[in-house]
């Protein structure tokens, strides 16, 4: 697993744009994680607007396993 860097963003209004750091296997499994993460703590669709990997080894606040 591979820690990833996932900027989302919520569709509609208003607008909402949060960054997450989440563990997956590929970068979009880590987007849908990410979504999906935000979307049960705010409420409201989420799309994956930025999927970078992330910077350090560190461990990842949401993991896919």
């Amino acid at each position: 697993m591979t820690p990833y860097s996932v900027t989302v963003r919520r569709t509609g209004v208003p607008a909402l744009e949060t960054k997450l750091l989440v563990r997956a296997s590929s970068k979009l499994a880590a987007g849908e994680l990410a979504a999906a993460v935000a979307e049960q703590q705010h409420g409201g669709m989420f799309e994956p607007r930025r999927v970078r990997r992330a910077l350090v080894q560190a461990d990842a606040v949401y993991d896919a396993a």
